[in-house]
């Protein structure tokens, strides 16, 4: 009734001159396309087992539909994402778990939505649980919702330099927060850095110049970059096209060796690039996952990346742990060459 009756009032005060505009309707921002669950859903999991060396990563896109419960989204799912995580944490060799930003939905206007977040994300961190005396390396990584109420005050309050501050996994931060920072583990004999950028960190050139410098003074790390927007949706073949932040943060960064993989969230679905980098004879594969549109506002999706040095390979897969289903279709499950 309050709205009727202030469309009501509006259209009272339209007068005779300005009819033909009030006529004309106003024009209705762009729906987000909605989508089901992935194709090709199994209880078993998809072939590809492990053999000794082999480790993994999981990747968690915008969970910012289960920490606001929004679209069917609950944070029950995001618990039921850790919890697998710690559960398989020995078994699956899980070396590090990042997320792709949109932790929240409302930034610093809702602290809700980042104790939502904590409650699932600090069990990562608990000794007991993981039999790791630090936890389960992970890194926490901006998105746009994130920004939103003033900038990352929340962000910075729950998952600062403060809270990773003396892990042995954390490597540092740019300025004075943890907007942007990196993370360093080991597994498979071989030694990696995770660099999580800030969404837009291509527009700040000092950022920039410090993230090269970062992953120039680890050469002698693999280095994966995380950032929330690189990539639209596209169906594989069909290379996904470049986000307006994408370009500027791959051409900051690729010239550096070690750099293999870049992963992001953001836009709503899943796309890839294999990009040349360099004189071309290196390719540096960049990776988007973000199931918020599917149902229930992404129902607990995750990705799991399997690294097999010894096969010089790395396995994709989609699995929630809150339906117990495996996505077999080639957006969803398919493997990427991983040159040793």
């Amino acid at each position: 009734m309050i709205g009727l009756a202030l469309g009501v009032l509006l259209i009272g005060q339209v007068g005779a001159a300005d009819k033909n505009a009030a006529a004309t309707p106003a024009k209705k921002p762009k729906a987000e396309a909605l989508y089901p669950s992935p194709a090709g859903l199994t209880d078993r999991e998809p072939a590809g087992a492990a053999v000794p060396g082999d480790f993994a990563v999981v990747a968690l896109p915008d969970t910012q539909m289960y920490t606001a419960a929004l679209n069917g989204g609950s944070p029950e799912m995001l618990t039921a994402q850790t919890e697998w995580i710690i559960s398989n944490c020995v078994s699956r060799n899980i070396a590090y778990v990042t997320l792709e930003g949109d932790i929240s939905q409302d930034g610093s206007k809702v602290a809700k939505q980042w104790h939502h977040a904590t409650n699932s994300l600090y069990r990562l961190e608990d000794p007991a649980r993981t039999g790791l005396p630090g936890g389960i390396p992970y890194g926490a990584v901006v998105g746009n919702h994130d920004q939103r109420g003033g900038g990352t005050m929340k962000f910075n309050e729950y998952f600062g330099t403060n809270h990773f501050a003396g892990r042995r996994y954390f490597g540092g931060h740019y300025g004075a927060d943890n907007d942007s920072h990196f993370d360093l583990f080991s597994a498979g004999g071989q030694d990696f850095i995770v660099l999580a950028l800030t969404m837009g960190a291509g527009s700040d050139a000092g950022l920039m110049r410090w993230a090269d410098a970062v992953l120039h003074s680890n050469a002698n790390r693999r280095a994966i970059v995380v950032t929330h927007s690189l990539l639209d949706p596209a169906p594989w073949p069909t290379p996904a096209n470049w986000t307006k932040e994408g370009p500027s943060i791959f051409g900051a960064l690729a010239g550096n060796p070690n750099l293999f993989l870049m992963l992001c969230g953001h836009r709503h679905g899943e796309g890839r690039r294999h990009e040349a980098a360099g004189d071309g004879s290196r390719h540096i594969d960049v990776v988007l996952a973000d199931y918020q549109s599917y149902t229930n506002g992404g129902n607990g999706f995750l990705r799991l990346l399997e690294f097999s040095p010894s096969r010089s390979q790395i396995r994709v897969k989609t699995y929630s742990p809150w339906t117990g289903q495996w996505a077999t279709n080639s957006a969803g499950m398919f493997t990427l060459d991983w040159p040793q």
